[in-house]
């Protein structure tokens, strides 16, 4: 009984690790919608990777990671974010990420020259605030909207 159990949890976790990630856009929720269109001055160390499926794919997307980052063969690219680089959010994203946090900001991103689109921040790894969908505060400044 308890090794079927285990087989059991060993093989959905299996499952959800392999699946691929998806985002729903949550932008009109009322516990978000006054996230779209803030804009935010980058004023920490913020470094911007390419994420692919593999090391011989194509670069799907941008994503913004404070240090120490992340490595591996989904990385295609890491640059460094200029200070004084300007964000604005232009969605708020759900994922199907599990066991990490499921919420992500679609951005777009002024003063650094960005290779693919789109730009995301995902609100784990040291970019999220104290509570919800903030930004860390050591990393991003709020602007005035």
């Amino acid at each position: 009984m308890r090794s079927a159990l285990l087989l059991l949890i060993v093989g959905v976790l299996g499952t959800l690790v392999g699946c691929d990630v998806r985002f729903s856009d949550v932008s009109k929720d009322p516990k978000f919608r006054h996230l779209v269109g803030a804009r935010y001055e980058v004023i920490g160390t913020l470094d911007a990777y390419g994420i692919r499926n593999h090391s011989k794919a194509a670069v799907k997307y941008t994503t913004l990671i404070p240090p120490p980052g992340i490595a591996g063969s989904e990385v295609g690219f890491c640059i460094a974010i200029e200070p004084k680089s300007e964000i604005t959010i232009l969605k708020v994203l759900k994922s199907n990420r599990w066991p990490d946090p499921d919420l992500a900001l679609e951005v777009r991103l002024t003063g650094t020259e960005m290779l693919i689109e789109p730009v995301r921040i995902e609100l784990f790894r040291g970019n999220e605030g104290p509570g919800g969908a903030q930004l860390n505060s050591r990393i991003y400044r709020r602007t005035a909207p």
